[in-house]
């Protein structure tokens, strides 16, 4: 009971110390200027600020085409994230980020060299830790879904207890959760038509044409959806052309 009462009492500190993101670091980040975004965003500090900056940077990440840019870009990402982590323990965000750091590092390096690391293991431990906190959370939901089906695509399927099946449930969790999200949209056609279950591609593609018609919000989803689009391009080039686009993908 002492403890239970210790983990209220911490939550409410946090929640109290809590501030929202600076507006011009969001400003940055949402115009695309993600080095400014995050730099300001590091300046100010505090866990929003710090959650924000990680943010920047994976939206850099994610959009690199470098490998080993990538991977300096997500490992930067991933000290803001483990700082924001410290600052604020019960902040969702900070765990989102930290997971999906350590997740673009392990796509963007040698299979071999993701597991000594133990890149998917710690993004796993991450994104448990954001559910546990917000089980309902979109972002949260679309991220895990994402793990389970690369993580068992890529190593087999039951490595670090990956289950396809419940990416599967946790995409259509999260679509239902924020169907105006274009990123989660993308994310679900990609990984789930990746994984090539017939049964899954109707699902899928209706994910696809949603994130081809929402409206954008910012410049990521601005470049999010040119990936869409491609995409869209590439399935109906055949199959070939698209799994060399799923293949082209971090």
């Amino acid at each position: 009971m002492k403890f239970f009462l210790l983990i209220i009492a911490s939550a409410a500190v946090c929640a109290a110390a809590r501030a929202a993101p600076d507006a011009d670091a969001f400003r940055a980040y949402a115009d695309g200027d993600y080095e400014a975004a995050a730099a300001n965003a590091a300046q100010l500090g505090g866990g929003e600020n710090l959650a924000l900056a990680a943010r920047a940077l994976n939206a850099l990440a994610y959009l690199e085409t470098d490998d080993k840019d990538a991977r300096k870009i997500a490992a930067r990402a991933l000290e803001y994230a483990e700082a924001a982590n410290e600052a604020d323990p019960l902040l969702v965000e900070a765990q989102l980020q930290e997971a999906i750091a350590l997740a673009q590092r392990g796509a963007r390096m040698a299979p071999w060299r993701g597991f000594f690391l133990d890149l998917a293991g710690r993004a796993r431990e991450a994104l448990d830790a954001a559910l546990d906190m917000d089980p309902g959370n979109a972002w949260a939901l679309s991220s895990s879904a994402a793990w389970h089906l690369e993580v068992s695509r890529r190593g087999g399927e039951g490595r670090f207890d990956s289950d396809p099946d419940i990416g599967y449930q946790q995409f259509l969790a999260a679509r239902e959760a924020a169907p105006g999200n274009l990123l989660i949209a993308y994310e679900c056609a990609l990984r789930l038509i990746a994984y090539d279950r017939s049964e899954w591609r109707s699902v899928a593609l209706q994910s696809l044409d949603a994130a081809l018609a929402l409206s954008l919000e910012n410049a990521f989803e601005a470049a999010v959806q040119d990936h869409a689009r491609a995409f869209q391009r590439a399935i109906a080039a055949g199959r070939e052309a698209e799994r060399d686009f799923i293949e082209e993908q971090p």
